[in-house]
């Protein structure tokens, strides 16, 4: 959403209770067929076709290793679950859906048996509403989980979560990533990103980096979800990278979210390709002002690497990042100049993070999968990882052609608690030691 606001104290989506219950009697694997006395009639024409049962399933990408002791497998899920408050703020946009279906107790449980059943190892969560953290979220806790949460600037109510299993992965590292930069009049918006590092418990010295974020949904500003993707790519190239003295390199990546961009959009392409034009999306912003280059790197980690130095975030100039620029530490003379120069406000936009995504965006026959409803079915919600790494796609859940999503209706359904379709696959990481 482009216009958030903060609910009241007495806002029916502003916290309230949350009670499991696996045993409701409800069968949410077929489209549920009774309704509330008071929607039965007016609602009887808003419901979906019969959903298949099939209508989701998992697709093989790659070939699956004997397993041993020098694999981990894992599965990744990543969901925009859709803020009670959001929801509650643009009802215009839920015109044509069940009332019963928007209302957070019925959606609460579903989001909860959805996520059960698809048993992730890694949950990235968007839209998650501050107020449901304890009443709600909390559960996954409850089950073996822990969880990173990130809320957005200003008076935005939601946020970024990331969940993990304890049983399976060791927290190493964690760092938020906040879109609203102040030298720079293109992010001027709440956005932010969570950034996690994490070990697998099966597979000693290794870990991975993982990272979700929600984009502006603005669907006329591609420039700015375009900075604000180049501020993200520029924290994962920080928080990533490794040398041990042997080596160096990225730990392997995987990146979610609901990006807000269609296939061929200016950051789809950047993430696909390595590289965009992106003349056309600059303003006025300076980003020698905050120091992230147009290789969506820090400049000042970019010289720490070239000139061997141990690693010194103390110049990163972002604003709110865990790392504060010491304006008294060295004189800055030396730190820049005309090659330098020439590292920003260029032409093109790149990053060097090799990344590929779980879907291909289109299926072979030509048809566009979708993740969402905007004015039509598209894709906005994606998954990224590295590809040079020992990270290999083992598995995803398939997303429907625009054309199959008829039988859904609208979204949140009996059946789908959000406006927006889960995003999964599963991982094999193959041992490597690039600990320092």
């Amino acid at each position: 959403m482009s216009d958030e606001s903060q609910p009241t104290d007495n806002h029916a989506s502003f916290g309230g209770t949350f009670e499991v219950s696996d045993s409701s009697g409800e069968d949410t694997s077929i489209v549920e067929q009774k309704y509330d006395s008071e929607d039965a009639k007016s609602e009887h024409h808003r419901r979906p076709t019969k959903i298949p049962l099939n209508f989701r399933t998992w697709e093989t990408v790659g070939k699956k290793t004997d397993s041993d002791e020098t694999t981990f497998r894992f599965k990744v899920v990543s969901y925009n679950v859709l803020a009670q408050y959001l929801l509650e703020y643009h009802p215009y946009l839920y015109i044509d859906c069940s009332p019963r279906n928007l209302k957070w107790k019925h959606r609460s449980r579903r989001l909860y048996q959805e996520i059960r059943r698809l048993s992730p190892d890694i949950l990235c969560l968007q839209e998650v509403q501050l107020s449901h953290l304890e009443t709600f979220y909390s559960k996954f806790e409850n089950i073996g989980y822990q969880g990173v949460f990130k809320q957005k600037t200003g008076d935005r109510q939601d946020g970024c979560a990331i969940y993990f299993k304890k049983s399976l992965f060791d927290l190493d590292d964690q760092i938020s990533v906040e879109f609203f930069q102040p030298e720079l009049p293109i992010l001027n918006r709440d956005n932010i990103g969570v950034i996690v590092k994490l070990s697998p418990k099966e597979l000693p010295g290794s870990s991975i980096v993982v990272a979700t974020t929600h984009l502006l949904y603005n669907p006329k500003r591609t420039d700015v979800r375009l900075a604000q993707i180049k501020i993200l790519l520029a924290e994962i190239d920080r928080f990533a990278y490794f040398n041990n003295g042997r080596e160096s390199g990225h730990f392997p990546v995987i990146l979610t979210g609901d990006f807000n961009s269609t296939p061929e959009s200016a950051v789809i392409k950047l993430l696909d390709r390595g590289r965009v034009r992106a003349s056309s999306l600059r303003d006025n912003s300076d980003w020698k002002r905050i120091g992230v280059t147009d290789n969506c790197q820090h400049l000042a980690v970019y010289l720490n690497r070239q000139q061997g130095c141990p690693p010194n975030f103390n110049k990163i100039k972002i604003h709110n990042s865990e790392y504060a620029f010491d304006s008294a530490d060295a004189d800055e003379s030396d730190y820049w100049n005309d090659a330098h120069n020439r590292m920003f406000n260029s032409d093109v936009i790149g990053h060097s993070l090799n990344l590929i995504s779980v879907y291909n965006k289109f299926k072979a026959d030509g048809q566009m999968e979708a993740s969402t409803f905007q004015d039509h079915w598209v894709t906005v919600d994606y998954i990224y990882f590295s590809c040079r790494s020992g990270l290999r796609l083992l598995e995803r859940l398939r997303l429907p052609t625009a054309a199959e999503c008829g039988v859904l209706g609208t979204l949140p359904n009996e059946v789908y608690p959000s406006d927006h379709l889960a995003t999964a696959a599963v991982f094999e990481l193959r041992r490597f030691r690039y600990a320092s």
